[in-house]
């Protein structure tokens, strides 16, 4: 069973709630180790004990007797006043200074004078219970006070018992301020869940919400910057489908025209031109879905992209070995410039369409006499490719829309005009920016890929 989202109202309440248990937790322990310390330098014993001994400085034995009786009756008064659960008496011995018995409390009568080394005890274990000693001498007396040995536990209940009352009474005035604070504060969330919900797939306009708080105007932001991503995706894929329709039109229109010429073919020849008409424009629209296929592949972001290592100029060199057929046919020389070896470690598929392009752009667009070259350099990290050729060139008001998808110059040859778009998007996964250029002396066209390794 799926288990149902926690509250962050019930979240911030309980970690409220944990801070007060964490509170009284210290407090108690605070109030403990201050306990222990006064019990283990007998602060209260002391004192007692010293102002009792001021009290018997000229008194006889009865009147000692007395005012320690009196003193002890008082002193177990408060205690028991203090409404403390099973506290106990103190109790007092008084002795002249050669260990005679004057005065003892009515749990000692019956029990041996106390010596001097049962005194000196940290804890004195009596019949039954224990105490704390704490022994005062003056030059008459010797004043003896004993504090039964109060147990951890009843310490605890007694520390507990004065806090956690206070604590059920705070409890909710902390938290009913709280309540109010989170769900006025949640409030702004609730407003951009109701309006995220109000929307349907294709609204894609902006939130222009105001949460009203600082904190929460970066999530506004951030949806709303998504929102613009979005309107831009869906702006290019219908510009995509759009002109995909338009680029497919023609050829799928001049295979209808050809199909109709090969069936009302007169003759053997006007058959022959329309089969060679056919083949042409299945030709061409093999190669436009190619190029798409290609485009969206490189657009993809679901696809895995690992990465080799390669000797680029081995790549280059076979790029060269596969166009030489198109290059012959066309009349048109390739030439290579490049170290003997340069080793890379790159995405291989966008460096194949980044070559392949350039290179059968070149020879595509170059009149018959021509010369592509492709230049490899590299240095400290950063490796460059460049094809020239020296045909008619780019105007440089085309060059800045060169790679728009679909785009094709006045003077441009056969093609889809989808060659550069696949060279930019290649290029981005590369991590490499290209650029067009006028080729040397002002003719052709230079196209350069730049990108760093390391």
């Amino acid at each position: 069973m799926k288990r149902p989202p926690s509250s962050l109202q019930g979240r911030l309440l309980g970690v409220l709630l944990a801070a007060v248990v964490l509170v009284v937790a210290a407090l108690v322990a605070k109030d403990y180790l201050a306990f222990r310390w006064h019990v283990s330098d007998r602060v209260a014993q002391r004192s007692a004990a010293e102002g009792l001994g001021e009290a018997l400085a000229d008194a006889d034995a009865t009147l000692a007797a007395a005012i320690v009786r009196a003193t002890e009756l008082q002193f177990n008064r408060s205690r028991r006043a203090a409404g403390l659960p099973d506290i106990e008496d103190l109790a007092f011995e008084l002795q002249t200074s050669d260990g005679r018995l004057i005065y003892a409390s009515a749990q000692l009568k019956d029990l041996p004078v106390l010596s001097l080394q049962q005194l000196r005890q940290s804890e004195l274990q009596m019949p039954q219970r224990a105490y704390w000693p704490y022994l005062h001498e003056t030059g008459r007396w010797r004043v003896i006070l004993l504090e039964p040995v109060v147990q951890d536990a009843v310490l605890l209940r007694w520390l507990g018992g004065t806090l956690v009352p206070d604590v059920f009474v705070a409890i909710p005035l902390l938290l009913l301020p709280l309540w109010w604070a989170v769900r006025s504060g949640l409030a702004p969330l609730r407003r951009l869940v109701s309006a995220l919900a109000q929307r349907d797939a294709a609204t894609l306009t902006p939130l222009q919400l105001d949460l009203r708080y600082a904190e929460l105007q970066p999530i506004v932001g951030a949806i709303d910057g998504l929102l613009a991503r979005a309107r831009r995706h869906l702006e290019h894929e219908r510009r995509l489908t759009h002109d995909t329709a338009h680029e497919l039109r023609t050829p799928l229109a001049v295979l209808a025209a050809q199909a109709h010429a090969l069936a009302t073919a007169p003759d053997a020849a006007a058959a022959e031109l329309a089969r060679q008409g056919i083949a042409r424009g299945v030709q061409r629209t093999s190669h436009l879905v190619e190029q798409l296929l290609t485009l969206a592949g490189l657009e993809s972001p679901d696809i895995a992209r690992p990465t080799q290592t390669i000797d680029l100029v081995a790549l280059c060199r076979q790029h060269l070995i596969d166009l030489t057929p198109l290059a012959d046919a066309r009349n048109i020389e390739m030439a290579l410039e490049s170290p003997d070896q340069c080793q890379a470690t790159v995405l291989v598929p966008a460096l194949h369409s980044i070559l392949d392009n350039l290179l059968r752009n070149a020879l595509n667009h170059c009149p018959p006499g021509s010369q592509v070259e492709l230049h490899l350099t590299q240095q400290a990290g950063q490796y460059r490719i460049t094809v020239q050729d020296n045909g008619p060139g780019m105007p440089a008001e085309e060059r800045e829309r060169a790679f728009e998808r679909f785009f094709r110059g006045q003077g441009a040859g056969p093609g889809s005009g989808l060659g550069l778009a696949i060279v930019h998007e290649a290029a981005r996964l590369l991590g490499a920016r290209v650029w067009l250029a006028e080729g040397d002396g002002g003719q052709g066209l230079r196209v350069t890929v730049e990108w760093r390794v390391g």
